[in-house]
């Protein structure tokens, strides 16, 4: 686990700075500066393009991460993979562009009638589409290499740091809203090329193409697995995206708009699990070529404990700070719908606190059952979702999203648990929900500030404080007590 903490810790604090710029973006400038069906419109583009790069690319960043073990060779030539990869990435780009234009008028079509504004817009996709999935091709490069970091800083900094730019330029009306567009588009661009050159300077990788006469795995199981792998992991991110589909398609992008950016607050609780997984994730990959089960058994408990520590510590913050966020948004169509946000958090702490649990599975040989797993749930997600929009709005998209999350975590929970002999749940697990009461109870009561911004601080803080203390005095995981303790005798608050 040491490089994980190490990588971990890091790419926490990147995640967080990202977090911050996130939070200015589309709490303060987008809201004020877009209308509700820019900000829709924007949050679509965003969801689809992540879709579209997953169905391109075939697979091929889970490829990397699950095969380039084999692979490996001291000449960085890596007997060809990087070649056969990046071809293998070029062919589903083209077919999908392809499947993509003949595909218009129907897409199109579901569109029109409460979302125009996506039809005008239609064809950026393919640009942002692909320097989307070159920066995942790159980035999975960085994984198996263990240097996560600089493309975490790009992909959670300098992206949102250049799009506070483009906004703020928007807002002084020197540019439009088709010109921010393409300015977001181009930021994407330009943190390719950046990542690009620094896996190129890192010596890990030659400029020889190499190639194996015989090679480790053959490339019809490459294959296979990626289609499979693709498949899988279109499905997931469908299910983390179809809300937005259908309620911009049956509801309009004014709703998807409220919807997207409560989406977009959300998906700080998974900050902590986004940041572990850049490096877990190898880790449990090349755990399954040595078939070292008792490493993946450690991972997996100790990724699922921490990430429901900072997990649930974010969803309270967000908790107590709701008169203040509303105050910030300061439009009607928010307060209508907070219960909104709180049921995609809820959504989004069932996900990270089953910790590893598809991702055991996906690298593991039977990694055909997720695909049919993801293929059952996003069936019954879809219909579930068409039933509750028309019902209960956003609502009915969150609650759907709850209920599907929660169904594969427990049948793949189950699944590892029975044929692995592993799961990761302890009675801590409960102790922390308590922990949460108590501190959100703290926060919740605490005096109010006039200062809305001021107000922001202390009670995040002090509720930060209360949950903090709590977790440490009940030894809730030895990762963080040793962080803390570590820390203490840096700070000469404690002896060693």
């Amino acid at each position: 686990m040491g490089i994980v903490k190490k990588q971990a810790y890091k790419n926490t604090v990147v995640s967080y700075t990202g977090m911050v710029i996130g939070f200015v973006n589309l709490i303060l400038l987008y809201p004020r500066f877009l209308t509700i069906e820019q900000l829709g419109l924007f949050q679509l583009l965003i969801a689809l393009s992540i879709l579209y790069s997953l169905v391109a690319s075939l697979g091929a960043p889970s490829v990397i991460v699950r095969y380039f073990p084999f692979f490996r060779t001291e000449d960085r030539t890596h007997n060809g993979f990087i070649s056969f990869t990046g071809i293998y990435s070029i062919i589903g780009f083209v077919l999908c562009t392809a499947v993509f234009f003949l595909l218009k008028p129907i897409i199109v079509a579901s569109f029109t009638k409460k979302a125009h504004l996506f039809v005008e817009y239609y064809y950026y996709l393919v640009p942002l589409s692909f320097f989307t999935i070159f920066f995942n091709f790159l980035e999975a490069f960085g994984k198996v290499i263990y240097q996560s970091i600089y493309s975490a800083v790009l992909k959670e900094i300098v992206l949102r740091l250049l799009t506070t730019v483009a906004m703020v330029a928007l807002a002084l009306k020197w540019i439009d809203f088709q010109q921010f567009i393409v300015a977001y588009i181009a930021i994407n661009g330009l943190i390719c090329l950046c990542l690009f050159i620094s896996l190129a300077a890192s010596g890990q990788f030659s400029s020889r193409n190499g190639a194996a006469k015989s090679s480790p795995v053959a490339k019809r199981e490459i294959i296979n697995f990626g289609l499979f792998t693709l498949l899988s992991i279109a499905i997931y991110n469908l299910l983390q995206s179809i809300d937005k589909y259908m309620l911009s398609a049956m509801a309009g992008l004014a709703i998807t708009g409220v919807y997207g950016l409560y989406s977009n607050v959300a998906i700080v609780i998974s900050v902590p699990a986004q940041a572990l997984s850049r490096t877990t994730y190898q880790i449990v990959a090349d755990s399954w070529k040595s078939k070292n089960m008792a490493n993946i058994a450690e991972v997996y408990s100790k990724t699922s404990i921490i990430q429901m520590v900072a997990g649930f510590l974010l969803f309270v913050g967000i908790l107590v700070n709701k008169e203040n966020l509303l105050a910030i948004l300061n439009k009607k169509e928010f307060s209508d719908q907070f219960g909104v946000l709180v049921m995609i958090c809820l959504g989004f702490l069932v996900d990270i606190t089953g910790g590893l649990n598809t991702y055991i599975i996906t690298t593991s040989h039977k990694y055909r059952l997720i695909t049919i797993l993801l293929i059952v749930a996003c069936v019954f997600c879809v219909g579930l979702t068409y039933i509750l929009i028309p019902k209960y709005g956003g609502m009915g998209a969150a609650l759907a999203y709850l209920i599907t999350i929660a169904g594969i975590n427990f049948a793949s929970w189950f699944y590892i648990k029975y044929r692995f002999k592993m799961q990761p749940f302890t009675y801590k697990h409960l102790i922390v929900i308590v922990i949460s009461a108590i501190a959100y109870v703290a926060g919740h009561y605490l005096w109010r500030i006039p200062n809305l911004y001021a107000d922001i601080v202390v009670r995040s803080g002090f509720t930060a404080v209360i949950y903090g203390i709590l977790t440490y005095l009940l030894h809730i995981t030895d990762d963080i007590n040793e962080k803390v303790d570590k820390t203490l005798v840096k700070l000469k608050i404690v002896k060693k």
